[in-house]
């Protein structure tokens, strides 16, 4: 729905008075109604669906005609009232109703429309003759609602346009008289929500309630245009405890004065309670009144402790209804404690812990996403990141091998094993976000995929034409277009995306030249490439180049690798101080020549090269070429994009510390999908691990209990002075 002002305020437009004055004297004898749709062509008053929005536009004419604006035609003797279509017997009574809601079979919502006559005269009969209010008329825009089950039906509900003037709603929102006045729209209300007195099935109301949560909003867009914020309903407190709303995680925002709809100086109704459910969670921003960038700064050990830092870390979550984000707090908490086991070890059990984990792994709804499971943490450290004047957020590629469950569904080829025979699981693509001291912000980032069968030798056949959106590799970009978004958010902060050889494409590059220099780049190598005015590629080019100077950069140790059949092991290595040439320079590298990049313009970046002349025998030789978009103009600055590259290790610690510390690899789920969940949030605890063990090396002055319990301390102490306790000497 556009951002429209008032019909009123059009209306009372000069010009709007002329036309419509002149129409009033040339048509004497003529109706409101046309006067109305003369008014509604002429000025394009029009909703969402393309209608005339006459009944609004019949309201402007009389509010302004009280203000002396015109004299409008008398009104015209109503033929007769208004009578509706019904049933004329009793609605069946369901039978055979279960006690409980989840023993109820093929329990839906089925949306009532005007032209289904059947449906609408049941709807009529039921809240004529059922319903305290006895009526069954709704204002504006209307949706309405059978409750639908194998017994019969349970139930009706209806929703119209929400009250224009409600003082603990407009409060509790916090809009002010030009915000409501254009929002308004946004707001549903539920007039009518009737269980028929012969159900008798606990929880049958709540769980009604989070069905409407998520159907409503795209019914309403179907019909009408646009998607509504917020729902509204009023509880008469005299018949009504509203248990049923608070159950389903409505929010009780005050009592209403009892005006009405439209908001009469005296009261004519009785007093009831406002209750409001947000669908969805950035309504403020998106009227205006809170601005996306309102985020505080929040430094990197806040809120870490043991009893907070789940509800910080999770506690923002929409999964579309506050009893699923509580679990999955809950969850988190308890996986915490002991990340290296199953769940049901962590819980020692406990059957009730363990339904309520199933539960949430397995849930269908829409709002179960990685994504949203992801939010909470997700804006958690885009907050850790303001506080940052200069963010490295790494991306990088990890596999998961799931070869021994056969059982789950989804995987697809990550590669092979010793024996040469292909590997089933998933591919984790993954953003950390750094601070340029290297402890990380948090994860901002996760996208969890299967890799489609094809041959590998047809694959790389196959992707020399194929556009980059097609491609696998189109993560690098999705991954630098998210950075950009986190970007824009926090302007105080330079990100900078920082990847492996493997998001050396030209695309991405092209990407950040076309759309936004507001991130920059910095990636290792993988293509000699091009230039523009140099006969030489790119390698031959900064190699020929004079070094600007020689230093020394920290090697982390490396890893025992077993060989395979086609590719020898490894033995490990202890960390070392390589000594490494320095050479950058400014280079224009030419677009590959393939179909889909032949016609690109070349791209200007800087390299800077760095070669170890006498690595230590068995070592690799370090020899890496960083192109990157941030200015290179001297050895100061050259280095500096090399220590952040350094830094992308951190990635790498940090998938070990999900795979031996979290054991994401152990997991029995039976899809693709659950893995997924599961994994996001051990990403979320892996990061915890690994924040608390960079910060006990760079801050060790930091007193234990900012993170851990009293007992833990006192554990902690008594294990580092190995001291034996008391009960042990008995």
């Amino acid at each position: 729905m556009d951002k429209k002002k008032s019909i009123k305020d059009a209306l009372s437009h000069p010009d709007s008075v002329k036309l419509i004055s002149a129409w009033l004297a040339a048509n004497e004898g003529n109706t409101r109604t046309e006067l109305a749709k003369y008014i509604c062509q002429e000025l394009d008053l029009r909703d969402a669906t393309g209608e005339l929005r006459l009944a609004t536009t019949r309201k402007a004419l009389r509010d302004l005609e009280k203000k002396g604006y015109w004299k409008l035609p008398e009104l015209t003797k109503a033929t007769g009232q208004w009578t509706p279509r019904r049933l004329n017997r009793p609605v069946a009574a369901p039978r055979d109703v279960p006690m409980r809601v989840d023993g109820i079979k093929g329990l839906e919502l089925i949306e009532v429309r005007r032209e289904d006559d059947e449906r609408l005269r049941i709807w009529n009969e039921l809240m004529l003759s059922e319903h305290p209010l006895g009526s069954c008329r709704l204002v504006g825009r209307q949706l309405r609602y059978l409750i639908g089950s194998e017994y019969g039906w349970l139930g009706g509900i209806g929703f119209g346009c929400s009250a224009l003037h409600l003082e603990s709603r407009d409060k509790w929102i916090g809009w002010d008289e030009a915000q409501r006045t254009e929002h308004n729209p946004r707001i549903i209300n539920m007039t009518r929500f009737l269980i028929r007195k012969s159900v008798d099935c606990k929880n049958l109301a709540s769980h009604v309630l989070s069905l409407c949560s998520r159907r409503v909003a795209d019914d309403f867009n179907k019909r009408y245009g646009y998607r509504p914020w917020l729902l509204e309903s009023f509880v008469d407190r005299d018949l009504h405890d509203g248990t049923c709303y608070q159950a389903a995680n409505w929010v009780l925002v005050g009592p209403t004065k009892g005006r009405g709809r439209n908001g009469p100086n005296k009261v004519i109704k009785s007093i009831k309670d406002a209750y409001m459910y947000p669908l969805v969670s950035n309504f403020r921003v998106r009227m205006g009144i809170q601005k996306n960038d309102e985020r505080r700064a929040l430094k990197i050990d806040s809120g870490l402790d043991s009893g907070q830092w789940a509800v910080q870390e999770f506690g923002g979550c929409y999964l579309g209804d506050k009893r699923l984000t509580d679990q999955l707090i809950k969850i988190a908490k308890t996986k915490s404690k002991q990340p290296s086991v199953s769940y049901s070890c962590a819980t020692q059990g406990d059957r009730h812990a363990l339904k309520g984990y199933y539960r949430l792994i397995n849930n269908e709804r829409e709002q179960m996403s990685r994504e949203k499971m992801l939010e909470g943490h997700r804006e958690q450290t885009i907050c850790r990141m303001k506080n940052e004047k200069r963010v490295l957020v790494v991306q990088d590629t990890m596999d998961l091998n799931f070869s021994s469950r056969l059982h789950s569904e989804g995987l697809g080829p990550i590669g092979t094993n010793q024996t040469g025979a292909e590997s089933l699981g998933l591919k984790m693509h993954s953003a950390l976000a750094l601070n340029t001291e290297g402890l990380p912000l948090g994860v901002l980032r996760i996208q969890t995929y299967a890799p489609d069968a094809l041959n590998k030798d047809k694959r790389k056949k196959a992707d020399v034409n194929r556009p980059i959106e097609e491609k696998h590799s189109y993560r690098w970009i999705e991954t630098y277009k998210d950075a950009v978004v986190v970007a824009e958010s926090i302007p105080s902060t330079h990100v900078i995306c920082v990847g492996d050889r493997e998001s050396d494409l030209f695309e991405l590059f092209d990407h950040r030249r076309r759309h936004s220099g507001r991130v920059d780049l910095l990636v290792r190598a993988q293509y000699n490439r091009r230039l523009q005015d140099s006969e030489k590629k790119l390698f031959e080019q900064i190699a020929a180049g004079e070094a600007a100077g020689e230093v020394s950069i920290a090697v982390p140790r490396r890893r025992e690798q077993q060989g395979k059949p086609s590719k020898p092991g490894r033995k490990a290595l202890p960390a070392r101080n390589a000594i490494v040439e320095v050479r950058f320079q400014k280079v224009t590298v030419r677009a590959p020549q393939t179909k889909q990049l032949r016609d690109k313009k070349p791209i200007d970046l800087f390299a800077v090269y760095l070669l170890e002349k006498n690595p230590p025998p068995e070592a690799t030789q370090i020899k890496w070429l960083l192109l990157t978009t941030i200015e290179v103009r001297s050895l100061k600055q050259a280095m500096k994009c090399v220590n952040w590259y350094c830094l992308r290790w951190r990635i790498e610690e940090w998938h070990r510390v999900l795979k031996s510390g979290c054991r994401v690899l152990e997991h029995q789920n039976h899809s693709a999908e659950t893995l997924s969940r599961v994994i996001v949030i051990d990403a979320v605890i892996g990061w915890r691990i690994m924040l608390l063990t960079l910060l006990g090396r760079e801050v060790p002055e930091m007193t234990c209990s900012l993170f851990f319990d009293q007992w833990e301390c006192e554990v902690l102490q008594l294990l580092s002075k190995k001291t034996i306790c008391p009960s042990e000497k008995q």
